[in-house]
């Protein structure tokens, strides 16, 4: 029988993580697993006399760049598995897993924290079939394989400590400069330089973080009666800019209007926040929003108002600038 095994973004439930374990804990024979690189501990943890065999590639590269730890392996060893690589090209870059003879799971997975914890990954889990092949494939690469103990792992550490750390400078510098464009962030560069109305609306974080996250997800720059400047709200049209405030936050996102402002009573289908005061809501397309890295501001007592005017000229320069640059 084939199971599939996916993660998907936002996703609680690491399906892969807990295939995994409950199959090594059910096997009563070796557990077998072939994976390009090799940073997780935990799967393989408490397992002690249990026959475990990792079958890894190693190259320089990959250990300067942390795509292996060999203080991952050294723990590996020391805790009782049975660890192997392979050296030469072509590179080992395989994801299997295999248990027994007649359960095993090929995926994308490596047995790393990334791949384990957060990546989003697909594996087939064949489960009471002949995995022989799977077996004899395996077999065959850790015959050749070298044996790796302890101690060459922590021979590689003090060899490679030096690369080791100014990749990790290296890679500090680069998070700190902004990602690569994308079709939302060209359109966003494109949108700011518009000359249409432009809006702030209050995100409702002080009251309540829902409302806020609830705005975001469903797209809708939102307010509830009784709130300062409704006919601000009421002079939106479908391009206008709508940026998002947090109170003592900053504001956190921009978007372009998509329409007109809607209005519904409580209780109607489709509102933001089910029951309450009259809700009015602006369709939004959001083009950027980044909660950790707001515009730094402090906003007027108003829940939705207009910054069209010359005297916001210094505030809607300096949002255009922020925006561009966090993309």
């Amino acid at each position: 029988m084939a199971t599939v095994l996916i993660e998907i973004p936002g996703g609680r439930d690491r399906q892969h993580r807990a295939t995994l374990r409950r199959a090594i804990e059910k096997v009563d024979g070796p557990v077998r697993i072939a994976s390009a690189y090799v940073t997780d501990t935990a799967l393989l943890s408490g397992l002690k006399g249990r026959d475990l065999r990792l079958l890894t590639h190693i190259s320089r590269r990959d250990i300067v760049s942390g795509a292996t730890r060999p203080e991952s392996l050294i723990e590996l060893i020391n805790a009782g598995v049975l660890c192997r690589y392979l050296i030469e090209e072509p590179k080992l870059h395989a994801k299997v897993y295999i248990f027994g003879l007649e359960d095993a799971v090929v995926t994308s997975a490596n047995l790393t924290n990334k791949a384990l914890n957060e990546n989003l990954e697909v594996g087939v889990r064949l489960s009471g079939v002949d995995i022989t092949e799977l077996v004899t494939w395996f077999d065959m690469l850790w015959n050749i394989a070298e044996e790796l103990d302890s101690e060459l792992a922590a021979v590689w550490l003090k060899e490679t400590e030096e690369e080791r750390n100014q990749f990790s400078s290296l890679e500090k510098a680069n998070n700190k400069r902004p990602k690569l464009s994308t079709r939302k962030t060209k359109n966003l560069e494109h949108f700011l330089e518009g000359t249409g109305r432009v809006f702030v609306c209050n995100t409702n974080r002080k009251s309540s973080l829902n409302d806020e996250k609830s705005m975001h997800d469903r797209g809708y720059a939102t307010a509830w009666e009784k709130f300062n400047y409704p006919t601000h709200m009421n002079r939106v049209e479908a391009g206008d800019t709508i940026y998002m405030y947090a109170k003592r936050k900053g504001i956190v996102g921009v978007g372009r209007a998509k329409g007109p402002v809607e209005k519904f009573e409580s209780g109607a289908r489709n509102r933001v926040v089910a029951e309450g005061k009259r809700e009015w809501r602006i369709p939004t397309e959001w083009l950027a929003w980044n909660g950790d890295r707001p515009f730094r501001w402090n906003s007027p007592n108003a829940t939705f108002f207009d910054i069209s005017a010359a005297k916001y000229d210094s505030l809607r320069k300096g949002l255009k600038k922020h925006f561009s640059e966090i993309r």
